[in-house]
């Protein structure tokens, strides 16, 4: 069994609602931020590594009466609430230290990524496939296949763990075994015994 894992709400907290509520905003620039940046298009386009975090906010800048302070103070929060998720990493250590494979396949932007890189757990997976050095992001199915031919997995063989339905739905449509994850007590369960924790 090889283990594939998604970051956010999976190894990391990823919660929009609860980054809304900590920027601090007016209701109605609460509301533009929810629309115009974590709901707009560009938001998966810096996923898909095709547009940056500065672009973004000049367009931002442009469009709103937020100012530039305020846009930066919210990539930050974004950034700063990607906490360890600390069930899910000590999962991660236990199914390490019996020597299966490790991999993640995450949609995140660069810079995201770059602040998440550093930590301690990155050492302990053997390929990381994220979604902004591809130009591509899942669910679309090249990602699956670009993933299982640059590390040469036998899909079959491949244990997805993601948050996302389509996502799960994408995996298992090339043929890997996937777990929609809730971060419930009945996903860190099935996790235990596909990798006979």
């Amino acid at each position: 069994m090889i283990a594939l894992w998604d970051l956010g709400n999976v190894v990391v907290n990823w919660d929009p609602e609860g980054i809304l509520k900590s920027l601090e905003f007016t209701e109605s620039q609460t509301d533009y931020v929810r629309h115009q940046l974590l709901g707009h298009p560009d938001w998966l386009d810096i996923d898909r590594g095709v547009k940056t975090e500065d672009s973004v906010a000049a367009r931002l800048l442009a469009e709103s009466d937020l100012t530039i302070e305020q846009i930066l103070f919210c990539f930050d929060t974004i950034r700063n609430s990607l906490q360890d998720i600390p069930r899910t990493i000590d999962m991660i250590r236990q199914i390490k230290v019996t020597g299966v494979p490790m991999y993640v396949l995450s949609n995140m932007g660069e810079r995201n990524y770059q602040y998440l890189k550093p930590r301690e757990y990155f050492t302990w997976f053997d390929g990381v496939v994220i979604s902004a050095h591809e130009k591509l992001i899942k669910p679309e199915q090249e990602l699956f296949e670009l993933v299982l031919e640059r590390y040469s997995l036998t899909a079959s063989e491949v244990f997805f763990v993601d948050d996302s339905l389509p996502n799960i739905e994408a995996a298992r449509s090339v043929g890997m075994q996937a777990l929609h994850f809730k971060r419930s007590e009945a996903c860190y369960q099935a996790i235990s015994e596909a990798f006979d924790l």
